[in-house]
């Protein structure tokens, strides 16, 4: 069997030029981006635009890396391009403004508008055989998927795997959440997703990451890196090894394997780090094209020169019996959502978020007090911690 490569460079901040060679020589690592999307091909560059964020919050991919994609493809004589991502919580095209973004500096691509909707039925999907996704993601030939390092109170870790919900549509992401409600069944419904329309290339963005609360609460973390991979799987897999935690128990790696859209196994991961050796004086050029030392390292070299083993993320085995769930329940320990009152504005993102009919979190007390949780309706999917602005909104417990 062919191994997936995994590409790991260290980049220690978001300088723009910084991050364009470190881009440049992921790609070429892996073949070159012509050996991976054809010239002709109408190219999606698909973002974490989770919300509407400031750069510096970790909560979306950095713009330097987005605008390093695009210049990439300008280079390389792509002329039908693309980049957004159906944001949770407001548009494609704000998120983008809030970060600098717009068609003057996006090197000839344009911003996609990832509100119009357009159903899909996929007869192939062994999870879900049918989708509300964006006309934009249905109409592109190839999609480059740009993920972001972060912590994830669903899945425990989001990155190339789970970048790809944002395909879906606005508020048919709740929805989803509400049909799909645990973790696997979730993380099934997601390769469903990758096997439609599976993303010619990935890049994490894990320069500046995310921890603990994540994916919009937590706090950041710099690990300086950025991974590369055609192989979606893989690369969240060695996400995992930078930050010491089991893959097996992320169930977009396990159920990746196990549906065939990547690997999570380490005999089949082939890690490649690369580092610049510096030109000497009087060698630059206008164009230099920098001298690259790579080696093949083993998961355990990995965490020890790249990594941060103490990553704020859940590594704790679940529980899996019916007597300890039913007990955790019972005395109020299993894995909850939790707002902080003293921080909550009543803005109401969380209720209108919230995917359970009935809502499992609302105004019962009036508006003019936080909202308040029915345990017994709520599923545990996170929506209302996810997109909460204020960083109101904790998950707390055991599980």
């Amino acid at each position: 069997m062919e191994k997936s490569q995994v590409i790991v460079i260290r980049c220690k901040d978001y300088d723009e030029e910084s991050v364009y060679r470190t881009m440049r020589t992921g790609i070429g690592l892996l073949g070159g981006i012509k050996s991976l999307i054809g010239q002709d091909e109408k190219i999606l560059v698909k973002p974490n635009f989770l919300s509407v964020a400031d750069q510096d919050s970790a909560i979306v991919t950095h713009p330097s890396v987005i605008r390093g994609m695009l210049r990439i493809l300008q280079e390389e004589g792509y002329t039908d391009v693309a980049y957004g991502d159906s944001s949770g919580h407001g548009s494609s095209k704000a998120a983008a403004r809030k970060l600098g973004l717009d068609e003057s500096n996006s090197f000839g691509a344009r911003t996609a508008d990832m509100n119009e909707e357009a159903k899909v039925h996929f007869e192939a999907g062994k999870t879900c055989r049918d989708f509300v996704f964006t006309k934009e993601v249905v109409e592109a030939d190839a999609i480059i998927n740009l993920c972001k390092m972060k912590t994830h109170a669903l899945e425990r870790i989001t990155g190339a795997v789970k970048n790809v919900y944002g395909y879906v549509c606005g508020l048919h992401k709740a929805a989803g959440h509400a049909k799909f409600p645990n973790d696997t069944i979730f993380a099934r419904m997601l390769c469903d997703i990758h096997a439609y329309k599976t993303p010619r290339l990935n890049i994490m963005d894990g320069i500046v990451a995310m921890e603990g609360n994540g994916p919009s609460s937590g706090s950041s973390v710099p690990m300086r890196v950025m991974l590369f991979s055609a192989d979606p799987v893989a690369l969240d897999t060695v996400f995992c090894y930078l930050v010491d935690l089991d893959p097996e128990l992320v169930p977009t790696c396990s159920q990746g394997e196990v549906l065939g859209i990547g690997t999570d196994k380490e005999e089949n991961i082939e890690i490649v780090v690369a580092q610049y050796e510096e030109s000497l004086p009087g060698q630059e050029t206008a164009h230099p094209v920098p001298k690259i030392k790579k080696r093949v390292v083993s998961r355990n070299e990995l965490l020890e020169k790249y990594g941060n083993p103490k990553f704020d993320v859940p590594r704790r085995k679940p529980k899996l019996t019916l007597l300890k769930s039913f007990s955790n329940i019972m005395t109020g320990f299993a894995r909850r959502p939790v707002i902080d009152r003293s921080s909550c504005i009543k803005c109401g993102i969380c209720v209108s978020h919230c995917p359970v009919p009935g809502k499992a979190v609302d105004f019962t007390g009036g508006k003019d007090k936080p909202p308040v949780y029915d345990y017994k309706k709520c599923i545990r999917c996170y929506c209302c911690q996810e997109m909460c602005p204020q960083h109101a909104i904790h998950v707390r417990g055991k599980g």
